[in-house]
């Protein structure tokens, strides 16, 4: 398996699980500008989207 992260160092029992670990340094740059992050941008929306669908269709009254 391979493991790609922003180089946190909690990520280091990864290795010793016997994966490959992939950092990519965030740096300066914004991580919805990197290809290997784009994917969890998406999800993230996808999921504020629904929940916020599933929000609106009950009729909460105060």
């Amino acid at each position: 398996c391979t493991v790609l992260c922003d180089g946190l160092a909690c990520f280091t029992a990864v290795t010793a699980a016997g994966c490959l670990h992939q950092r990519t340094v965030i740096a300066g740059r914004k991580p919805r500008d990197l290809p290997e992050f784009q994917w969890v941008n998406t999800v993230l929306g996808n999921l504020k989207t629904s929940l916020a669908g599933s929000y609106h269709a009950f009729n909460f009254r105060k």
